[in-house]
């Protein structure tokens, strides 16, 4: 693979019939973490996908199913964990997808080790953050939960540690609080 983006982190609450639509917009990556806090995705549905062909360019698939649900920060944080030697990580809403293979080849090319790559509406539905950029300014606070504003929190941390907060023109669809709405409560 010749693209920096080595894993992708996906966290999972509700509406995991969406996450199918994001896995298959991704063409290759070497390693995904998919992060259920709802006990919705079971593995015969990771097997299913895989008979499907729908993971043919994903070297490895985790799922992990959380015992209560973990807020984003946290999610993020345990794939960034779990994964120390990438040269950084992609963050995708499973409400989000690449319209197309150009649109994910755009995004790897705009990926650096030193900056953090938004895309889509909001950006941070699809977020690359580059290894350098965790070095210094470390992992999201978790203290946002469930979610909201953790992404906003640490996109000013790295501005204040000197890092490029980027935009790609990558065409990145998105259905915006699709988990949210998805829950009446």
């Amino acid at each position: 693979m010749t693209s920096l983006i080595q894993t992708i982190i996906i966290p999972i609450l509700g509406r995991h019939d969406l996450l199918e639509r994001a896995i298959k917009s991704i063409p290759e990556c070497d390693t995904l973490i998919l992060i259920d806090n709802g006990d919705e995705l079971s593995h015969d549905t990771i097997n299913s996908w895989h008979h499907d062909q729908l993971l043919d360019g994903i070297n490895s698939v985790y799922l992990w199913r959380m015992p209560s649900p973990l807020s984003v920060a946290a999610s993020w944080n345990l794939g960034i964990k779990a994964t120390p030697h990438s040269d950084g990580w992609l963050l995708l809403n499973s409400d989000a997808w690449f319209e197309n293979i150009a649109a994910f080849d755009k995004y790897c090319d705009d990926a650096r080790r030193d900056n953090i790559l938004l895309a889509g509406v909001p950006g941070w539905c699809c977020a690359w953050i580059g290894a350098e950029v965790v070095k210094r300014v470390g992992l999201f606070c978790e203290r946002y939960h469930p979610a909201y504003m953790e992404d906003i929190d640490y996109q000013r941390r790295a501005e204040v540690c000197g890092f490029a907060v980027d935009t790609s023109s990558a065409r990145v669809g998105h259905d915006n609080s699709s988990t949210i709405a998805s829950d009446p409560v």
